[in-house]
């Protein structure tokens, strides 16, 4: 019998523990950490590199006056609707700490995850959830793998960011709504947090329509039109702030810009599709399986009944469950939760304004999945009150490993933009971006005869994707196909002429021309991009690129000697400044910047060519033999390394 009262009394123990919310919160965050620890050896992947790598605003606390006054893509496009200035002062201050360390940004982007964890249970028990419910519910938002891609992804923090501002607005809303406790303060505060969350992402523009769907349902009021009323007038205060900040963003954008409007398909398909998109996301709320950063799903003509109305008669299911289980407990917040799901995801499902197909992504659910972990956990909580509670506490551990167990492997493809985009193209064959970002993917590890087919694959199945044309202009001209690449690059231009207009768009031309040979030309592109930018990596890499290869040796080296000052934790520019170096005869020196190239990413065919190069020019043909060696390892069908290899064996 000792034994057992030992084990009662230490499961009591904890639980008495676990009734002090800062225990409580302590152990999930340490849960959260865990779960996630193995993000901080992640690289920087996808849109990273243009929000992150290649932004010069974040470069230095002295841009901050300029962060409210652009949008977060001005330098890639001119034509876009992102508006994050609080994202670029939250990457401002990253990169003042840490750099382009991966590991820093991504410790961030848990520990922002976790913030996000606890400003939900403090908005939990604020609308009056019971203690253990509201627990296990930001348990469940803590390990859902929905959240993979906005922990393992720093670009993504935004919604975990937007999401943590939104849950404090409603709490400071909740406060203001009782007359002892300062409501005037309270609903400043909820108004300063508001705007601060749809400063961070457009998500949060759903907030205003949460709070008028909660003053309806729990007014103080009789009758419906005076709680009618009265959330409307609550609602107003945040109307007039969105405004303002609708406002604010349309002068923030180079160029006027309403919606990106899909001009292929009308607001009938849109309608249409409406239906699949809501109950892709249920889906995936309920079975988190086949994560990707890159769902694909395209408008459709065909299986009217299979994607339109079954998906319509499944949510029309769910809406009556939710109001059954809403009377049959007398539980209002059963109905708020479940609007919260919608209303939370409801900013993303002005589908015309995505490209066809790029409709659902994990990140968008990531505020109306509050919603859905309050009512799994209302759900397993009604087991302890029919008195099952050893089948409530299995249930949850049951939950709660596989969970885990989805995520653990799922967070796995965030790794690089190589696995990116690899569990892209295995899940959704079809999606033309998903083709050409694993086909520059292949062009950059020199494997030209993996990329080429990819691209002409995308360019034949969507020809109305013009980056197709661009990607597969680069990849021909890298691959040693150049006239094939002039004449990609020509169509290309035709196709999308605006494309120059911006400065990582003129970037990327300039250094196909220079690739080409047409040094005027590409240099006189750079010129124009860096009198704007002086600090933009991408020109400065690009075009001391360009000029390394026109034979401006002392231009080359300045400008890869910039680009090595303003991003000195990237592998890139440091193999380029070793080459240059290595180009005008400064052997030692070169050879440290090749040698540091391989040591920072040792996955490039072309950084152990050139430090074998420079090892064989310094005496050392036994190391230089080894990275010729390394070289076709990682490019089977490199031909200079095997002349290389073979003139060693010759001497």
């Amino acid at each position: 019998m000792r034994p057992d009262k030992h084990r009662e009394y230490g499961w009591n123990d904890l639980v008495e523990a676990l009734r002090h919310p800062a225990v409580l919160l302590s152990a999930l965050a340490f849960l959260t950490v865990l779960l996630y620890s193995g993000t901080l050896y992640f690289q920087f992947v996808w849109d990273d590199k243009a929000q992150i790598i290649d932004s010069p605003l974040i470069r230095s606390l002295g841009n901050l006056h300029r962060v409210f006054i652009s949008d977060l893509w001005y330098h890639t496009g001119r034509s876009q609707i992102y508006y994050r200035p609080l994202f670029v002062v939250w990457s401002m201050f990253n990169y003042a700490m840490v750099g382009l360390r991966p590991w820093g940004w991504h410790l961030g982007a848990i520990l922002m995850h976790v913030a996000a964890c606890m400003a939900v249970f403090w908005l939990l028990r604020k609308l009056g959830v019971e203690y253990w419910t509201a627990a296990l519910a930001v348990l469940i938002f803590a390990l859902h793998p929905i959240h993979i891609e906005c922990v393992a992804w720093i670009s993504a923090v935004s919604d975990s960011m937007a999401t943590m501002l939104a849950a404090l607005a409603f709490v400071a809303y909740l406060y203001g709504r009782q007359p002892t406790a300062h409501p005037a303060l309270w609903r400043t505060i909820s108004f300063a947090l508001f705007a601060g969350a749809l400063l961070t992402k457009e998500i949060a523009l759903g907030f205003t329509l949460l709070v008028a769907s909660y003053e309806y349902l729990f007014s103080r009021e009789s009758g419906t039109r005076s709680r009618l009323w009265s959330a409307v007038r609550v609602a107003l205060p945040y109307v007039a702030i969105t405004a303002g900040y609708i406002f604010l963003r349309k002068m923030a954008f180079h160029e006027v810009v309403s919606a990106k409007v899909d001009p292929y398909h009308t607001s009938v398909d849109m309608l249409l599709v409406l239906p699949y998109v809501v109950t892709f996301y249920l889906r995936q709320l309920v079975l988190p399986v086949g994560l990707t950063g890159l769902y694909y799903t395209p408008y459709f003509t065909a299986q009217l009944a299979a994607r339109f109305v079954l998906p319509l008669l499944i949510l029309a299911g769910v809406a009556a469950l939710i109001y059954y289980w809403s009377q049959k407990q007398n539980d209002r917040m059963v109905i708020f939760a479940a609007l919260w799901i919608l209303i939370g995801l409801s900013p993303a499902l002005y589908l015309r304004a995505f490209q066809d197909g790029d409709f659902v992504r994990d990140r968008y659910i990531y505020l109306g999945s509050v919603g859905f972990c309050v009512l799994i956990a209302k759900g397993l909580r009604l087991l302890e009150g029919v008195g099952r509670r050893n089948l409530q506490g299995i249930a949850v551990a049951i939950l709660c490993a596989g969970y885990v167990a989805l995520s653990v492997p799922q967070q796995a493809y965030w790794y690089s933009d190589l696995l990116v985009y690899s569990r892209g193209y295995q899940l959704y064959p079809g999606n033309a971006y998903t083709l050409v970002g694993l086909a520059r993917e292949y062009s950059r590890l020199g494997a030209y005869d993996r990329a080429i087919p990819l691209l002409e694959q995308a360019h034949n199945e969507k020809p109305q994707y013009v980056y197709t044309s661009f990607a597969l202009a680069d990849v021909y001209i890298n691959a040693g196909r150049k006239e094939q690449g002039r004449a990609a690059l020509i169509h290309a231009e035709q196709l999308m002429p605006e494309y120059l207009l911006t400065e990582t768009g003129a970037v990327a031309v300039a250094s196909m021309w220079g690739t080409l040979g047409e040094y005027d030309r590409a240099l006189e592109l750079c010129s124009g991009v860096l009198e704007k930018e002086p600090e933009l990596f991408s020109a400065l890499y690009d075009c001391g690129n360009i000029h390394m290869m026109a034979g401006h040796y002392p231009q080359a080296e300045a400008l890869l000697r910039h680009a090595v000052a303003v991003a000195p934790e990237l592998a890139a520019s440091r193999h380029f400044l070793g080459r240059t170096l290595f180009l005008e005869g400064k052997f030692p020196e070169a050879q440290a910047y090749l040698s540091q190239a391989v040591t920072m990413d040792p996955s490039i065919c072309d950084y152990h060519l050139w430090l074998g190069r420079s090892l064989e020019t310094g005496g050392d043909k036994a190391q230089a033999k080894l990275e010729y060696q390394e070289a076709l390892h990682l490019n089977e069908t490199s031909t200079e390394a095997k002349m290389r290899l073979a003139a060693l064996k010759v001497q």
